[in-house]
């Protein structure tokens, strides 16, 4: 509907607990956060895609390669609320938060979240959920996992979910990979920074728990594979293996840089 305009925000800092400058670490030949950002923009649903970081450093990265970013709040607890901050400053209904280290997200699937809500633009949140084709992913404390309604709600998220995997039906259902994409309207997320702290979003630091224990609504939309992001130095062989060996993450590779204009002189 022609009343929804939704903007991608890509948050990134230097300051990583585990792996610390990651936004610019170069994978084949583009530091992460261009990978992410001209992924966004190849989506080519969003009305405009902005990084919003507090490191001059990435900012200007951006700048180079004919980015839009905005400066924010170096003491944000996490990324929603980087988020959170940018918006304030956009022209949106709607924002999708693409985190900075899922430089393996395939523009047709942020297609699947911006047509979700489009589809239902009174919805609170939205996530990206994907399936989980392996046990030893219930034990990765890097990749949150969900539990999911029949109808499609996310009903908590948890790193480690090991103890289950023995009870659950084929596939691993209803437990889902929670993609770092995740989709808001604008008023919930001015109301989210605002929001206290709580006690489970804080003992496993995802966001998205202070979300359900404020009892919003957060909907899931399934993306059609999860990728892994770049969360500790040890990922980046898998990265790299992705990038060489699946198809998809080949061709999208090559228009990311082979089609490209070229960076801008600072």
């Amino acid at each position: 509907m022609s009343s929804v305009r939704i903007v991608a925000v890509i948050p990134a800092r230097m300051a990583s607990s585990r792996f610390p400058g990651k936004p610019l670490v170069t994978v084949r030949e583009l530091p992460m956060i261009e990978h992410v950002r001209r992924r966004a923009l190849l989506c080519r649903r969003f009305c405009d895609v902005v990084v919003a970081t507090c490191d001059r450093e990435i900012a200007e990265t951006v700048e180079r390669s004919g980015g839009t970013w905005l400066m924010t709040s170096p003491s944000h607890p996490g990324a929603t609320d980087r988020v959170a901050e940018a918006m304030r400053r956009l022209d949106c209904t709607h924002v999708v938060n693409v985190q900075g280290d899922e430089l393996l997200v395939l523009p047709g699937d942020l297609e699947r979240m911006v047509c979700a809500m489009e589809a239902e633009p009174t919805v609170p949140v939205w996530n990206a959920v994907a399936p989980i084709e392996d046990e030893a992913t219930l034990r990765d404390p890097s990749v949150v996992k969900c539990a999911l309604s029949v109808a499609g709600r996310v009903l908590f998220c948890a790193r480690n979910l090991s103890a289950w995997a023995a009870g659950l039906r084929e596939g691993f259902q209803p437990i889902r990979w929670v993609v770092g994409v995740l989709g808001y309207r604008r008023d919930v997320l001015e109301r989210y920074g605002n929001l206290p702290r709580t006690p489970l979003e804080q003992a496993e630091g995802v966001d998205q728990s202070r979300i359900l224990e404020h009892d919003i609504l957060l909907r899931a939309v399934e993306f059609r594979k999860a990728y892994p992001g770049l969360n500790e130095p040890r990922e980046l062989a898998l990265i790299e293996r992705l990038l060489e060996d699946d198809p998809v993450q080949a061709a999208v590779l090559e228009e990311i840089i082979e089609g490209w204009p070229a960076p801008l002189s600072m």
